[in-house]
């Protein structure tokens, strides 16, 4: 796929061939080899929301990544670490989501591709984290690395209205994009309160027919 440098339109062709990619993303929901903690690359989990909005946590591993050794590093290494493309164009990841909260952990995850051993699972780590969220302005978009990227990063997704869904996962480095991704249709606060009124005011319809049924069946017959 030809890359799209930034500021370019995501137009036609482009998403097309991106389209294309969506059954090489989901082909990768396959069990494939990706063993052990890898502390160079830089783990990016893309969570789809239910509601329509997404969220991406990133995490450094400040032992073992050469390139990003503390706080400072990793902020400044989150500022251009991606580029978010769309119908309207391509940008700075940041400048269309904001920047990131920072956060620290010291397991990893347990549910990502890689194959951890126990012993991996059970050492204490030093782990940074970079997590935003945020509600998408349009729903296919793909994320990219800079073409002078000095990191490898694996991206892989989960879909909270895919419980239990083998995580799709794709290797990144400078000059890769994702398959196209589209989150869920977004879903308000006002959306949840109207379906809710639906249902209690079916109920309270089916219960008022059924008091004036059990009425009219204690009716005397005249």
């Amino acid at each position: 796929m030809e890359h799209v440098r930034t500021g370019a339109a995501l137009g036609p062709e482009v998403i097309g061939q991106a389209l294309r990619l969506v059954l090489a993303w989901g082909a990768l929901a396959l069990p494939m080899s990706v063993s052990g903690h890898n502390g160079e690359v830089l783990v990016a989990r893309l969570t789809l929301r239910t509601n329509g909005s997404c969220a991406m946590r990133v995490t450094a591993d400040l032992d073992a990544n050469y390139l990003i050794r503390d706080q400072a590093r990793m902020t400044e290494a989150m500022a251009d670490l991606f580029l978010l493309s769309t119908d309207s164009g391509t940008a700075p990841f940041t400048r269309e989501v904001g920047e990131p909260a920072l956060t620290v952990s010291t397991k990893l995850e347990t549910d990502s591709p890689f194959q951890h051993t126990p012993e991996e699972l059970a050492k204490a780590y030093r782990l940074q984290n970079a997590e935003w969220e945020w509600q998408p302005a349009e729903r296919n978009f793909v994320i990219r690395m800079p073409e002078a990227s000095p990191h490898t990063v694996l991206l892989w997704m989960l879909d909270e209205r895919k419980p239990g869904e083998k995580a799709r996962w794709t290797m990144m480095v400078a000059g890769d994009e994702s398959p196209l991704i589209s989150a869920h249709e977004a879903t308000s606060g006002t959306d949840r309160r109207n379906r809710w009124t639906y249902m209690a005011l079916t109920l309270l319809a089916i219960l008022a027919g059924w008091l004036a049924v059990r009425r009219l069946a204690g009716r005397p017959v005249r």
